[in-house]
């Protein structure tokens, strides 16, 4: 109250999470026209057009939250390639994007010496994994770097998309010294991206196909080198489930 004894209203609080909605609206979009996209046809360009949608979801919300809520300055630059020393979960889709991508823009020679690193860097990544029990994974460079660039930049997958900092050498830190180095993460722009993939991984679940995370290494090697890996995929055969993310 007042000091006339009248009653006032408390200020009005700002919501916990100001981005709820937009999160809940990505998701369903996504998990929406997945299921829509692959009743049309069970193909590898169902799985394709699954993939750009999403980006394209997540891409449209992040610049609704940035406009509602700006972000501090980004210091992600062409170059800077810390996070890509992260374990990356991708969903299927986003990985059949990803490798008729790669088949578009390389070579048969550059293809085979793809496939030889993935195999390398998936060995690499047991090896670790089997030396340090529960201590999570390993800071391993993406097969997909070349020059301290993506080679498919443009197919990157959600977890790729929502990564991002203020602050370089932060993310150095954190990538040299795991569990000791918080990051400086625009939030909304990590949630989006995962609120997307969680849609059409649900997608992917209500049409009853495979829908863990894959760890993206894994995932590509089996799409290089296991025959008709998408159609036995779009089959429904949990081809992909070697892959499946810890």
């Amino acid at each position: 109250m007042n000091k006339k004894g009248k009653r006032v209203a408390p200020p009005a609080r700002r919501p916990s999470n100001p981005h709820a909605r937009l999160e809940l609206d990505a998701r369903r979009a996504e998990r929406v026209q997945t299921v829509e996209a692959l009743r049309r046809g069970r193909t590898p360009l169902a799985l394709i057009e699954v993939a750009e949608h999403g980006a394209k979801v997540a891409e449209d919300a992040v610049q609704q939250a940035m406009q509602a809520d700006p972000p501090p300055p980004s210091a992600c630059r062409e170059g800077c390639d810390w996070c890509c020393h992260l374990t990356v979960g991708a969903s299927v889709p986003e990985v059949v994007r990803l490798v008729e991508h790669l088949r578009q823009t390389l070579g048969p020679d550059e293809l085979l010496a793809l496939g030889d690193k993935v195999r390398q860097v998936e060995q690499q990544r047991r090896e670790w994994k089997a030396a340090h029990p529960g201590a999570g994974d390993p800071r391993l460079r993406c097969v997909l770097l070349v020059n301290h660039r993506c080679t498919a930049y443009a197919a990157r997958p959600l977890t790729c998309r929502g990564f991002n900092s203020s602050d370089a050498s932060q993310c150095e830190r954190f990538v040299k010294s795991p569990g000791k180095t918080a990051l400086p993460l625009y939030t909304p722009q990590l949630r989006l991206t995962t609120f997307v993939l969680d849609g059409m991984r649900a997608g992917l679940s209500e049409a009853g196909l495979y829908a863990e995370r894959v760890e993206l290494t894994a995932a590509l090697r089996i799409a290089l080198e296991v025959p008709d890996a998408f159609a036995r995929f779009l089959a429904g055969e949990a081809v992909f489930a070697a892959a499946r993310l810890d």
